[in-house]
């Protein structure tokens, strides 16, 4: 069941026509004749909003850009055009300073892997308390309190348990969750959780996803949740945007798009997606592989594979529209 959207209207992140783009080295001889840089586009123009409590699940095939968006939207990777608002204030103009310090504490990231993320030197207190000392200088009994808190709220009770542990003498859930109360131990206002279950049992999976839904609706924490697994952004996700080849094609209330995508790459990918009990969805075959995103294909990017393809699909790129209440679709289907 998905979540409830929150009531409150102003949001915490706006991003709008969000790009970036990776330069590809030239040859000398390229260099010389001074002919076109290319670039790899590996986001180019993605728009969406977050609010208070707001969970948004940003899906597609490996390779779309998913992760990529999440990272240039955190300001990770510097963004090579368009706008991402923070509480109102432009971040792409802000190189750093105290302005940038601040958003860095209030936004943080749960990566997918917490065996890269987290410093195999470090003890559990010690990679937990680097984010608080670095916000919150303090003495080492409220440092500690704040480590304390943040592995309870993240589900390591009782916390004096893990303090001393090392990342190797834990088990993957645990691991992960240290990961997120490292993230949520400064407070933040928008978390990003990039693919954070994906390398988790299944039996684990559910405690995560239901620490995250508890941070959105207690907490009223913004969250991009990026992942290829439509199954748990049903459980979650107040909204789904599908991505494809650095763009959003569609984007909807959570339900609506998981039980009626209206994309024909969206309803590939919902084919796709396994079900349980009798219940059978219609095949939908995808020819073809993700193109090349340095040569995107002119018109519609998805047209070389999309099974309803028209003559117009090869020529124009269609446009983000409304189709039904909170749904918009990039589909000449609904031009």
């Amino acid at each position: 069941m998905s979540m409830p959207a929150p009531q409150t209207t102003t949001a915490v992140i706006d991003v709008r026509d969000l790009r970036k783009w990776y330069p590809l080295r030239q040859g000398f001889l390229a260099s010389l004749l001074n002919l076109n840089r290319r670039y790899l586009k590996a986001v180019d123009g993605v728009s969406f909003a977050l609010r208070e409590g707001e969970v948004l699940g940003l899906a597609g095939e490996s390779g779309c850009g998913k992760s990529t968006t999440g990272m240039t939207v955190l300001q990770l990777h510097p963004a090579s055009g368009g706008v991402v608002s923070f509480d109102g204030r432009d971040l792409v103009s802000v190189s750093g300073g105290a302005e940038m310090r601040t958003f860095r504490r209030k936004a943080q990231i749960v990566f997918q892997n917490p065996y890269e993320s987290l410093n195999p030197r470090f003890t559990i207190e010690q990679s937990v308390a680097e984010p608080i000392v670095i916000h919150f200088p303090s003495n080492a009994v409220e440092r500690r309190r704040r480590v304390v808190r943040a592995l309870e709220m993240a589900g390591l009770v009782p916390a004096e348990n893990f303090l001393q542990r090392y990342p190797h003498q834990l088990s993957g859930g645990q691991l992960q969750r240290v990961a997120i109360a490292r993230a949520i131990s400064v407070e933040p206002k928008f978390l990003v959780a990039d693919e954070p279950v994906s390398m988790l049992d299944v039996s684990i999976r559910a405690g995560i996803l239901n620490l995250l839904r508890h941070f959105a609706t207690e907490l009223r924490m913004a969250i991009l949740y990026i992942s290829h697994d439509l199954s748990t952004m049903r459980h979650i996700c107040s909204d789904v945007a599908i991505m494809y080849l650095g763009r959003i094609v569609e984007k909807g209330p959570a339900a609506d798009v998981l039980d009626n995508p209206q994309h024909p790459y969206a309803q590939a990918l919902m084919a796709a997606a396994p079900v349980m009990g009798a219940r059978k969805r219609d095949r939908v075959e995808l020819k073809g592989a993700l193109p090349n995103a340095m040569n995107v294909p002119q018109g519609c990017r998805f047209h070389p594979r999309c099974p309803q393809r028209m003559a117009v699909c090869e020529t124009d790129d269609p446009a983000l529209r409304p189709t039904t209440a909170g749904r918009i679709v990039a589909c000449h289907l609904y031009q």
